[in-house]
């Protein structure tokens, strides 16, 4: 009799045991479940927030909840080389404001636009240089206003294009330059002159005039000399 109440005891124990150590198996195997799902969400959060430099800079830059919108590619069919421009519609706003723009080949932050069309001011970022540049009065610019105030996603293919002295890639972000060499010099007597044209543009859109070397108009590039 005491044998057969021992191995009934045995049993029981063995039974609470077994049942114990199945339940704490299943806890360990919930509890990581759990933990991966809370890494999961950070992981998708931080992928979302840290998407791209040019998203970054653009959050920084507004301080507000931004969101992506279209895109298009200005590509230089001679070399291939171009960038993509994508716009930033902040938070509350109907239209697209921010232009973020990567290289095509490898997708690198190259610049940012940021264009305010109730005071018509241009604010641009050249993320190699650091360049950090304003346009103040683009009602000036000979582009403005036929490109319903530089959307730069429908105009900009359009304006983008060669021509003679200015390439794609400088129309993109950059400086175009024009000659004209040996001008007389009104009532000089035989005296010449050279002249400069500059035309600073932004995703194919002339800028306005600048005080500071910006666009302006045909300037002198040479003392008076004799003609011929």
């Amino acid at each position: 009799m005491n044998r057969i109440k021992f191995f009934a005891l045995g049993v029981i124990g063995a039974v609470l045991i077994t049942t114990g150590l199945y339940s704490c198996s299943n806890d360990e195997i919930n509890t990581p479940k759990q933990g991966n799902t809370e890494q999961e969400v950070n992981l998708q959060s931080k992928t979302l927030a840290t998407s791209g430099d040019g998203y970054v800079y653009a959050l920084e830059f507004y301080g507000l909840e931004i969101s992506l919108g279209r895109s298009v590619d200005l590509i230089d069919p001679d070399t291939n080389e171009g960038v993509t421009v994508t716009e930033v519609t902040v938070d509350g706003d109907t239209r697209a404001r921010g232009y973020i723009v990567n290289e095509v080949e490898n997708n690198e932050f190259l610049y940012f636009a940021d264009v305010n069309r109730s005071t018509n001011v241009l604010t641009t970022y050249e993320n190699i240089t650091g360049a950090l540049e304003t346009f103040s009065n683009l009602l000036e610019s000979t582009d403005y206003l036929d490109t319903d105030k530089f959307d730069f996603i429908e105009y900009s293919p359009e304006y983008t294009t060669h021509s003679s002295g200015c390439g794609i890639l400088k129309k993109i972000w950059g400086k175009c330059e024009w000659y004209k060499n040996g001008q007389p010099i009104a009532g000089s007597q035989g005296y010449c002159m050279d002249y400069i044209l500059v035309k600073e543009y932004r995703l194919g859109f002339e800028m306005p005039p600048r005080d500071n070397g910006g666009t302006g108009g045909w300037v002198p590039s040479s003392g008076a000399y004799p003609c011929g």
